[in-house]
């Protein structure tokens, strides 16, 4: 967006701060709001005010937020993402998404182990079925070919892995909200 600068004198500046903290805006998005007003009471349009001038940069349907951090909050958050796998807007990014949404956020080998846990998950389940029906269709389901008690631990240790892999990063995100 293009660029619109004033000078005035340091009364105004913070009077100006004063309302800008007053309202909860950035200078920015007030002083816009200022501007579009004015200019659409001057052509009469002041009721058909456009949305995206009067809310942020492209009237809250950006992708793109853009942060202030000081340079020790930018080393902790990079400190936090490099040993999960992730940069640090990548990070950011998963963090908000848990407060947002609930989502959990997983570590890169988490997710990798998850999805290992469910591949394989899926491979006994579809070897089950197909021993199943061939079982059921021969008739030799009642002799005990099939090791349901081998097959039951193994199904156990994989629900076990997962259950500690989102125990741990639900854990690890709760700690981040204290």
């Amino acid at each position: 967006m293009p660029t619109l600068k004033a000078h005035c004198s340091a009364a105004t500046k913070a009077r100006f701060q004063a309302l800008v903290r007053a309202e909860g805006l950035s200078e920015s998005t007030l002083l816009r709001r200022m501007a579009v007003t004015v200019i659409a009471g001057q052509s009469g349009t002041l009721a058909s005010l456009p949305a995206s001038e009067m809310r942020g940069g492209q009237g809250g349907r950006g992708s793109r937020v853009m942060l202030r951090l000081r340079p020790t909050e930018i080393r902790a958050i990079r400190a936090l993402a490099e040993p999960e796998g992730y940069s640090a807007q990548a990070w950011i990014v998963r963090q908000l998404r848990y407060r947002l949404e609930g989502a959990v956020p997983f570590a890169r080998e988490e997710l990798s182990a998850q999805h290992d846990a469910l591949r394989e998950l899926s491979a006994v389940g579809r070897n089950l079925n197909t021993l199943t029906h061939r079982l059921l269709r021969s008739g030799q389901f009642a002799d005990g070919i099939l090791d349901l008690q081998a097959l039951a631990k193994s199904v156990e240790r994989l629900r076990r892995e997962m259950m500690a892999t989102t125990t741990r990063a639900s854990h690890r995100a709760h700690r981040a909200d204290d």
